[in-house]
């Protein structure tokens, strides 16, 4: 919680040096707890509150939604390192990720909440990091991608996307993956393309029998099929979409160093004992590491 600065008043006894001095001591007595409660790192404050404010995604499965998921139990396991409890702050992703490290790290979102003191699954990209120079980013914690997930019965196998010029393909709007098949191949696959306001909506379309396949981040392809023997989910036959892969960690305030040092070395322990693994698969994602 960012503090607001107390705002003093002094009043000045001309002639009288006992009440100056007593004046004196009573501004020293009234400001030096406060200058002490400033002087607290970030990591101490939080441990003085008992809570660390965790940032997490809103319909983010399989790693934030609906109370759980991978980043939810992560936090909570971060959390027990530090000795505190988790209080989750959950919102929903804006424009563009300067937006969300803006509303949920470094400032706080203009309806009044935040900022946390740790955000969830941002982005460890060494140009994209040099950009941003009010948050530091740290402790990659697993390594994403797309993939694409297909009925068995109708696509035993994918080689290309030709099949998809008369077969139905779910997407996630808004996403590389539907830019990138909006256009491939001249704009073959435009008509069988079925846009959804989530992959967790594509993932439900695919089920269900609506689409024959569905493009997405393999690990919200994982988690919303858990296992299911009628799908496969491989890499997209693209090389664009195959190359384009990218580590997951943690952000904080670029001034808290203590409290990014505390959490790495939680993250690196978690990794060193299979407990970051053990999270992941409890949510049916297969941890790859950054």
């Amino acid at each position: 919680m960012i503090q607001s600065p107390v705002k003093a008043s002094r009043s000045f006894l001309g002639g009288i040096r006992a009440a100056f001095a007593f004046a004196g001591l009573l501004l020293a007595f009234i400001a030096t707890p406060q200058a002490h409660a400033e002087e607290l790192s970030a990591l101490a404050k939080i441990r003085q509150s008992g809570v660390l404010k965790v940032a997490l995604y809103k319909n983010f499965a399989p790693f934030s939604h609906d109370g759980r998921g991978v980043d939810v139990d992560l936090a909570q396991a971060l959390a027990a390192k530090l000795g505190v409890k988790v209080s989750p702050l959950w919102f929903e992703a804006d424009e563009n990720m300067e937006d969300d490290l803006r509303n949920m790290v470094w400032k706080g979102h203009y309806l009044g909440y935040g900022p946390a003191d740790v955000m969830m699954h941002a982005p460890i990209d060494p140009a994209y990091m040099a950009k941003v120079d009010r948050v530091k980013f740290f402790a990659p914690y697993h390594r994403e991608r797309y993939a694409v997930a297909r009925r068995l019965d109708v696509l035993p196998t994918l080689d290309n996307f030709e099949p998809f010029e008369k077969l139905g393909l779910g997407v996630e709007g808004d996403t590389l993956a539907a830019t990138v098949m909006l256009s491939a191949d001249g704009g073959r696959y435009r008509n069988t393309i079925r846009t959804y306001r989530t992959a967790g909506e594509a993932v439900e379309a695919l089920k269900s029998g609506a689409v024959a396949a569905v493009m997405a981040q393999q690990g919200e392809l994982e988690g919303g099929l858990a296992g299911d023997a009628r799908m496969a989910i491989d890499l997209p036959p693209h090389p664009i979409l195959q190359k384009r892969q990218w580590a997951l960690g943690l952000a904080v305030k670029k001034q808290s160093d203590d409290l990014a040092q505390a959490l790495q070395a939680a993250i690196n322990e978690m990794v060193a004992d299979g407990s970051l693994k053990a999270i992941m698969q409890r949510h049916g994602v297969t941890h790859r590491q950054p």
